[in-house]
């Protein structure tokens, strides 16, 4: 189970923690630190504030800013909650949250970007304290969730007018490689339904060198250093057709056999590009330059 002392809470855990504080507000118990529930077991504790104005209740904190810094860090979550009679929990985005506009994500098109195990969550914080016969309707804003959006893969994936509420543990994981991959996967799934090929890049060069040529924006997918994981994805899904962009520097490694790109896995760059230019006739006297080169650019 993460540590709560080290992680930092997602999105989810935030929104969780503000619903929960601020049905306790309406309930007349008013916190500064709420105790949340977490997805996948255990509890945490998070900073909230409160107001009331007649029975709608809300709740704020900021997104704490850890070792697992993004682009979410320091974002205000806040939370509405209007109570409602007969016990069920209604749960809905407002300004800075986006809307799915495309298939192939967890949420059908139309949906609040409210994923799956935030929902559980907020739901089962709110069963905790509200008594039997209570529900709510919890809203949830971001005042920068738009401007934030502009700067994750929500544009790509088709979510619109802000940002995700996500966490599957209910913490930002340090290390984000599993996310990234996570985003390559849908990203190729939703492609897949579309139909039609992909454009694979590394990264911001990849996709300037793709808008320059005309591919579609959409279409384009960015690897990073996971290229072999996105190719296996497009076989799984069956895109056949598969365009790969990128620098000579990653794209001799590619010729090499080489499909996790990331530099403390392999290199050999010098070694793959100086084996081809021999084999394909490349004069001797270029030989010792091209071995004694800082960069694939410059060999």
């Amino acid at each position: 189970m993460p540590d709560p002392r080290v992680l930092i809470p997602t999105t989810g855990t935030c929104a969780a923690a503000c619903a929960k504080a601020a049905a306790l507000r309406f309930l007349g118990e008013s916190q500064d630190v709420v105790e949340v529930t977490l997805p996948q077991g255990g509890k945490t504790r998070v900073t909230v504030a409160t107001t009331q104005k007649g029975r709608a209740c809300w709740a704020e904190t900021e997104k704490p800013c850890g070792e697992a810094h993004d682009v979410t860090s320091n974002a205000l979550i806040r939370v509405r909650f209007t109570p409602v009679p007969g016990g069920d929990i209604l749960i809905t985005g407002g300004t800075g949250v986006g809307k799915v506009t495309r298939p192939g994500l967890p949420l059908p098109q139309g949906a609040w970007a409210i994923n799956p195990s935030p929902r559980r969550q907020i739901t089962e914080n709110l069963r905790e304290v509200l008594p039997e016969g209570l529900g709510g309707w919890v809203e949830i804003t971001i005042p920068r969730g738009e401007e934030i959006a502009r700067k994750t893969c929500n544009p790509l994936l088709g979510i619109v007018g802000g940002i995700s509420i996500l966490g599957t543990t209910g913490f930002v994981r340090p290390i984000s490689c599993e996310a990234f991959q996570e985003t390559i996967r849908l990203h190729l799934h939703q492609r897949a339904l579309l139909g039609g090929g992909v454009y694979l890049v590394f990264g911001n060069h990849g996709r300037a060198w793709a808008r320059k040529l005309g591919f579609p924006e959409a279409a384009t997918v960015e690897v990073g250093t996971f290229l072999g994981f996105a190719l296996e994805v497009c076989k799984r899904e069956g895109i056949a057709q598969v365009v790969l962009l990128g620098q000579i520097g990653k794209m001799v490694k590619v010729a090499g056999g080489i499909f996790d790109l990331h530099h403390e896995v392999a290199d050999a760059r010098r070694e793959i590009l100086f084996a081809h230019l021999v084999r394909f006739g490349l004069p001797e006297r270029f030989w010792k330059a091209v071995w004694e080169a800082k960069t694939a650019e410059e060999a």
